[in-house]
Formats: C-alpha cells, sequence, structure tokens
C-alpha cells in the first residue's frame, strides 16, 4: 500500500517534472495563437487560459510598463511553455491509484465559452474513458486574483482517493536586482512564519518541503508576484523543487492539499485561489481583510523594519491622498518627523549652541595644555558641566533617524506605488537616483555613462542635499581637534557622492530634513548666544 506521505511525495516529483519537454523557443505571440483559449481582460490584467492543460500561462500587465516611455512594451508577466522564460500558474489533481486517469499537461479541455470577465466565470472540464469528468471552475475579480473550484464527478464503478494540487512554475532566472536588502525567488508563508529562498538555494538544494495549515506559496520578483492560496484552514504540503530539463532551469513552488475521498457515484470538489499581478499594498491588505489570508502582506518586502517600515509607507499613502504625488507626500512626511523629533532636537541643539559659546574657552584650553590631554579632558568636562553642555546631545536624534533613513529607502525601494512615481521639474521616478548628472551637464547632452563613471554623475538633488550639509555643519560647534575638523569637512563631500546613486525621494527626504534643522538650530543659536 502506498501512504499519504509518499503519495505527497510522489505528486511533488510528478509536478516538477511536467512540461519539461520544450526546448525549442518559439516567439510568445506564435505560441498563444497555436492553442485554443479562454481570454480574460478586466482593465488590470489581460491575457489567457490555455485549454491544453488548463494552465494559466498569458498574463500582461495592462497598467505597467518596461520604462518610463509612454510607448514601452506593457509588462509580460506570464508566458507559455515554448517561449523565451516560461511561467505560468496550473492546479489538478493526483493520486495513489496508478490505473486512475487524470488530466496531464497534455489534456485538452472543453469550454463552456472562449473569454470571461470580472465575476464572469468559465468552466473548462474533461473526462476520461472511465466516467470520471474533471472540472474547472475558474474566475477572476477585478484585480489579479483567479478563484479556482476544482470538481470531479465520479460515474464510474470505482472508489478512489485524490489530491489537490496547485503550482507556480517558471522557467530560468529573471533579470534581478541582486541587492541584499531584496529578495527575490520562492517564498512562502508557513504556519504564519516567513520562509523565503534563493534560486541559487533551490538549486543546491533541489527540494526543500514544508507542512502548514493554511498560508500561501510563490515566486516574487521585486514588483511582480505569482502565489497559490489554499484554504486558510486546510493542512498542506508546500514544496519548493529545482530540475534542470532540456538545458533550462525549472524552478516551482506547489501545494499539496490534504486526501479526498471519491466514492463510485459521488462528486467532490476543492478550490484554490491564484494571485498573479503586482504587489500594490493596498490591494495585498484588502486580500488579506477579505479572505483572511496569513500575513499576505509580508510578500511586499519590507524587511526586518517591517514595524516601521509599513507604518511608514501608510503616512506616504496617505498624505499622497490629500496631495496626489508622492515627492510631496514624503515633504509632508519629513515635517510630520521633525514635529516627533522636534523636543529631542530642541534639547540637542540648545547644547550644540552652547558647545560653540564655548568654542573660544576650549581653545584657550587646548593652547594652556598642549601635549597634556588628561589634563585638558579634566577641565573640559568641569567647563561642560558647569555650563550644563553636553558634547554628545547632537549624535541622539542623527541616530534616532537612522532606522526611519533605512525604512524610508526600504519603501523607495521595494513598492510599485514609488516605481515611475514623478515629482516635480526632471524627477520622474522618485525610487530611481536623480537623472540629470554632473558628466552630462545637468542633461544638457545625451551621453550614456558608463557603469564605473556612475559614481561622479551626480545629479541636481544630491548637490543640494551637499550643500545642505554643508551649511548645517557650519551652525555645528568646531572640533578642537584639527584632524576631525578636516574630517568633518570632507563628509558633505562624501555624502553628496554616496547618495548620488540612491533613490532621488531618499535624497529629497534628507535635504528637506536638512533644511528644517537648519531653521531651528538657527533659532536656537541666536537665543542661546544673545544670552
Amino acid at each position: 500500500p502506498v501512504s499519504e506521505d509518499q503519495i505527497v511525495e510522489q505528486s511533488s516529483v510528478d509536478l516538477n517534472i511536467q512540461n519539461t519537454n520544450s526546448q525549442i523557443i518559439i516567439n510568445r505571440d506564435e505560441v498563444i495563437s497555436s492553442s485554443g483559449r479562454v481570454s480574460f481582460d478586466n482593465g488590470k490584467i489581460k491575457g489567457s487560459i490555455n485549454l491544453e492543460g488548463g494552465i494559466i500561462d498569458d498574463l500582461v500587465l495592462e497598467e505597467f510598463r518596461e520604462t518610463l516611455d509612454p510607448t514601452s512594451d506593457l509588462i509580460e508577466f506570464l508566458n507559455p511553455l515554448g517561449s523565451q522564460d516560461a511561467y505560468y500558474l496550473d492546479t489538478g489533481w493526483v493520486s495513489s491509484d496508478s490505473d486512475l486517469e487524470l488530466p496531464n499537461n497534455k489534456s485538452v479541455w472543453k469550454t463552456n465559452k472562449t473569454s470571461m470577465g470580472i465575476d464572469d466565470p468559465v468552466k473548462l472540464f474533461w473526462s476520461n474513458s472511465q466516467g470520471i469528468t474533471f472540472e474547472k471552475i475558474i474566475s477572476l475579480d477585478e484585480n489579479y486574483l483567479f478563484n479556482v473550484d476544482q470538481r470531479v464527478i465520479n460515474n464510474s464503478d470505482k472508489s478512489f482517493d485524490l489530491f489537490p494540487f496547485g503550482l507556480s512554475k517558471r522557467q530560468g532566472i529573471p533579470d534581478m536586482q541582486n541587492f541584499f536588502i531584496l529578495h527575490e525567488g520562492p517564498i512562502s508563508i508557513t504556519d504564519s512564519v516567513l520562509e523565503e529562498y534563493d534560486y541559487d538555494d533551490l538549486k543546491e538544494k533541489r527540494k526543500i518541503k514544508h507542512t502548514s495549515v493554511g498560508g500561501w506559496i510563490g515566486i516574487t520578483d521585486k514588483y511582480w508576484q505569482t502565489a497559490i492560496i489554499p484554504n486558510q484552514n486546510e493542512p498542506i504540503t508546500q514544496t519548493y523543487s529545482y530540475s534542470f530539463a532540456e538545458n533550462v532551469d525549472n524552478f516551482q513552488t506547489d501545494i499539496v492539499g490534504e486526501k479526498i475521498a471519491v466514492s463510485n457515484g459521488a462528486s467532490i470538489s476543492h478550490n484554490f485561489k491564484l494571485f498573479a499581478g503586482p504587489k500594490i499594498v493596498s490591494v495585498i491588505d484588502a486580500y488579506v481583510e477579505e479572505y483572511g489570508i496569513q500575513e499576505f502582506d509580508r510578500s511586499v518586502d519590507f524587511g526586518w523594519f517591517y514595524f516601521l517600515t509599513k507604518p511608514i509607507f501608510n503616512v506616504l499613502q496617505f498624505v499622497f491622498g490629500y496631495v496626489g504625488n508622492f515627492g510631496w507626500s514624503i515633504i509632508v512626511f519629513t515635517i510630520l518627523m521633525r514635529i516627533c523629533f522636534f523636543p529631542l532636537a530642541q534639547q540637542s541643539f540648545k547644547s550644540m549652541a552652547k558647545m560653540k559659546k564655548l568654542g573660544p574657552e576650549m581653545q584657550r584650553l587646548k593652547e594652556q595644555y598642549g601635549d597634556d590631554r588628561a589634563g585638558m579632558q579634566k577641565e573640559m568636562m568641569a567647563l561642560y558641566k558647569r555650563e550644563k553642555a553636553n558634547p554628545i546631545a547632537g549624535c541622539l536624534p542623527i541616530l534616532l533617524q537612522i532606522p526611519v533613513f533605512f525604512a524610508l529607502y526600504k519603501v523607495l525601494f521595494v513598492t510599485i506605488e514609488m516605481r515611475h512615481a514623478p515629482f516635480i521639474g526632471w524627477i520622474h521616478d522618485l525610487s530611481a537616483p536623480d537623472p540629470l548628472g554632473l558628466l552630462t551637464a545637468f542633461g544638457l547632452f545625451d551621453w550614456n555613462v558608463p557603469g564605473i563613471l556612475q559614481l561622479f554623475n551626480i545629479g541636481i538633488w544630491p548637490i543640494l542635499m551637499g550643500i545642505s550639509m554643508f551649511l548645517q555643519q557650519k551652525l555645528n560647534p568646531a572640533p578642537v581637534d584639527k584632524m576631525q575638523a578636516k574630517i568633518f569637512m570632507f563628509l558633505p563631500i562624501v555624502f553628496t557622492f554616496v547618495l548620488g546613486g540612491f533613490a532621488a525621494g531618499l535624497v529629497i527626504y534628507w535635504t528637506t530634513n536638512n533644511v528644517l534643522s537648519m531653521a531651528q538650530q538657527y533659532i536656537i543659536q541666536r537665543k542661546i548666544m544673545k544670552s
């Protein structure tokens, strides 16, 4: 007898090797036109379901283009087998009964219609020679979620067991950012725990299995994702797998559900939800609320600072609802942060102003004690205590803002809402560096700057940030040590070049923050100096 564990294991192997017999790359449109299909279009995604195999293997994102050019190609997300970078979603059944005829990737399904729309389902059906009919009732919502009801009508004289499966499969490794703060590749929520594996991890391990109650599994890119979502109360087996067939890398994530007994003359059903599209936070959150999908919002890579990153995004999104531009939303967010940190910054700037006022006295002590560092330090500590000045007070606001800075960087880097989001003037994409670089005379001539020189191709906003940092530095007390003074003098230049390659939205935040800090610091210093 075959155990349930063995069937789950065998089903995973079978699923992993299916549809890997195509090695001749054909034009995508030719592959699509050569097979019977059911088309769909809800205004956000369009494509078709392949009747050979009953798989969703053609999906185009209608709201997103490859580049900022409004005439550039739409994002082709899912691709049929036989075309470049095949990528598809499938559902079906496996069984321990080797004599049972089940539909496979070569089975040609019949259909009751050739197109479907929003909440306008299509029925696919296939019957075997044993009197058993298999159906898929597929519907699409107004966004990116397919609902697949699988039904089995047993008109045979035999009883058998079935296991439902759902999978997402990708051939080849896609172009990736390959940046350590971003996960791209297989992903799942397993018993409410986020699991992430790189493509290289999967190539090395070849198969990784987990058991879970509910959750989901899929493959994520920076901005797009596929996911197989079972009933959230259902015990499932999740499998990440890799195979190499016909000179093609095959990556697969699949779910196998619990055993369903089918007696003769009976009918059974099972449901999967399939997500395929952009990871728009509001849409993802709506699915979490409507269907109770465990931690589905973690598909957006908010990272370790999730508790900070997502609230920052929510604030930006809220402000965007009023101002209609994420650039202005970032500036408003910066002002809100300054208000939150105001009491702390106020104390810090008061201390720094006192330190600046004590500058001449500190210089006198340095000249008086010369190389006697111990004596000088003792007198300086006494001076600080007497004047109630704290030399490290200015560091605290900066330290507290580092997590905010990093979280905002994550928001700009990973959320699709920031992709191609414009600001005023020449900033057409807040998630990309300032496009008007020094080496192109700030856009006066067109030059594809080589990679190594990009470090020096700093834009206008980074330069403004560097100037603001330099001016702010002038308001701070100068270090007594000459070497420290020289290092501090070069910091604005270093930061200008370092942040030159960062997202423009982040540089706008930092520049605005510097300007607001200078205004607050200047007012406080005037009061302290006059006292």
